[in-house]
């Protein structure tokens, strides 16, 4: 019966897959090569941006050129204008001269003291030239920061080139014209010079600018004219385009991780996996038609499956089929099984009936004992809202053990937790499981320990340290230390619920003894946790911490 199902299961899906592979694989494709064409489309967009910028920076300079107080000489006035009309946040107007000293930088107060240019390559090509000039990245010689130049000639009556107006950048600034572009958190844009230095990038600007491209990567970009696959300067496998500004000698480009144009194969994979489900679920649908025509040993089984769904006893027994004869034996094993689940959740309801009145009463104790040293509602709120919150700790670790106790290396993992301690904690210790009476009452005391060390204690500083250390004593019993370092000295502070709580309620609680003393190190506890309320324990004592 298996076999010919199985063969018949197969008949359908293999041709299915056949052909929804071909399919989905030429969707992914085409899917690929839409995200290529994407590439290319946003380094266009970019360049458009970019050169926008440096069209308006090249207009103001040229309108500037014209000022009357720069053709008369008077440069105190002309440094006013240049304030006035410069717009960029992250940008200076300065003024040189043939010799490139600096005239005028709205950066510094007129008449300051100027050093000369930073940039002399860039300033003589525009005094050879007699034309606008962008140069590369470079530092600025006033505040030190990479920039670049946006620079024109200023001419005197003969046309000859008397100043170099110039616009100078912060590359951050061209940072900030990609990001108008709004692109998907994985894509990256970038504009690169002609010396092959990042000049500015859509992500991570502070760490790349000014870096080299790798001298593979900035071979493909000055050369490559369709989008390539490459490694950018971290290492990380891309696909990019690039698109030369029409403006400045810059390489503008636009990357996405390679892995980002895999997603239409993973999609494909996963379309194909649903398809392959679906014709399961035809061919199982199929099988079952045909399981129908089976003999009369099926009809035995089916009947012993619904005995078992109304909760009846279902007996072995044979048949001519061995197929059948499995399953009916399955079937009367399960039913047995059953009949003993029902019995232990009858069981479960009845215990957790018994542990629901007991949380209650304690809720009621917390709640009480809270609004007693609680001098404002908010106070009461944030007290009782944490100590509930530890008291669900010790009960979602029970939840995980059946209620039959938990570990006390994960009670005290589960409550140190909840106050970020990390590394800062020693937690050593044997193996030990605790009930559950014990599970609750420790809970309790590690909550209000770990409160008061992260208000006043180790926990409330930097340097502080803490550890909680346990040992199995000749008796059977387990002692449970609890020690502060380094925090701030202790404090006596009136003795609340949660000083109640660690010298008193929990020791009685479990028949044992405690003692808190507050060393110069630090807040000090132990705690004896008789032999009752250990369920069992072993000798390996793992160090976290």
């Amino acid at each position: 019966m298996r076999t010919y199902l199985t063969l018949f299961a197969l008949a359908l899906i293999l041709p299915v897959l056949a052909v929804s592979f071909f399919g989905l694989n030429r969707m992914a494709a085409i899917e690929q090569s839409q995200i290529e064409r994407r590439v290319m489309q946003i380094a266009q967009n970019l360049r458009f941006v970019v050169d926008r910028e440096l069209d308006r920076a090249l207009v103001t300079l040229e309108t500037l050129a014209t000022s009357s107080e720069l053709r008369s000489g008077n440069l105190g006035a002309f440094h006013q204008q240049a304030v006035l009309a410069l717009k960029p946040k992250k940008a200076a107007i300065v003024l040189i001269d043939t010799a490139y000293r600096q005239l005028v930088d709205t950066l510094k107060p007129y008449g300051a003291e100027l050093p000369p240019t930073s940039d002399p390559v860039t300033a003589q090509r525009v005094i050879d030239t007699g034309k606008p000039q962008i140069s590369n990245l470079f530092k600025g010689s006033v505040n030190g920061l990479p920039v670049f130049n946006v620079e024109v000639p200023v001419f005197d009556d003969e046309k000859r080139v008397r100043y170099v107006l110039i616009m100078s950048f912060q590359a951050a600034f061209v940072a900030d014209v990609l990001a108008e572009v709004r692109l998907d958190p994985a894509w990256l844009a970038g504009v690169t010079g002609s010396d092959g230095n990042v000049i500015a990038r859509s992500q991570q600007q502070d760490e790349y600018v000014g870096r080299p491209l790798p001298a593979e990567l900035f071979e493909q970009t000055r050369n490559a004219e369709r989008v390539y696959p490459a490694v950018n300067i971290a290492g990380e496998r891309i696909l990019r385009a690039t698109a030369m500004s029409e403006r400045a000698p810059w390489f503008i480009s636009a990357t996405v991780p390679l892995s980002h144009t895999q997603e239409p194969y993973d999609r494909s994979l996963f379309f194909a996996v649903i398809l392959v489900a679906v014709a399961l679920v035809l061919s199982g649908s199929l099988a079952y038609v045909f399981a129908r025509l089976m003999a009369r040993p099926l009809d035995e089984a089916t009947h012993a499956a619904a005995a078992v769904g109304r909760g009846e006893d279902v007996h072995a027994r044979r048949t001519s089929l061995v197929e059948a004869n499995v399953l009916i034996d399955t079937l009367a094993k399960a039913s047995a099984e059953l009949n003993e689940r029902a019995q232990h959740s009858d069981f479960l309801m009845r215990e957790l009936v018994h542990r629901a009145k007991n949380q209650l009463a304690v809720v009621k104790g917390m709640a009480l004992q809270t609004a007693r040293e609680s001098a404002t509602v908010n106070e009461f709120i944030g007290k009782f809202d944490r100590r509930i919150l530890g008291l669900a700790q010790s009960q979602d670790l029970l939840l995980r053990q059946n209620w039959r106790g938990a570990w006390l290396r994960d009670l005290v993992h589960a409550h140190l937790e909840l106050f970020g301690v990390g590394p800062r904690a020693r937690i050593y210790g044997p193996d030990i499981f605790l009930d559950t009476t014990a599970v609750q009452n420790v809970g309790f005391a590690l909550h209000e320990l770990a409160t008061n060390a992260s208000k006043y204690g180790a926990l409330s500083n930097e340097a502080g340290r803490l550890a909680v250390v346990w040992q199995a004593l000749e008796d059977s019993s387990v002692r449970v230390i609890w020690s502060e370092h380094d925090g701030p000295p202790p404090r006596r502070e009136q003795e609340g619920f949660g000083h109640r709580v660690i010298t008193d309620l929990v020791p009685r609680a479990l028949n044992g003894s405690s003692k808190l003393e507050f060393t110069p190190q630090g807040v000090r506890w132990e705690l004896t946790i008789p032999a009752d309320h250990i369920v069992r324990r072993t000798d390996h004592q793992p160090l976290q911490g």
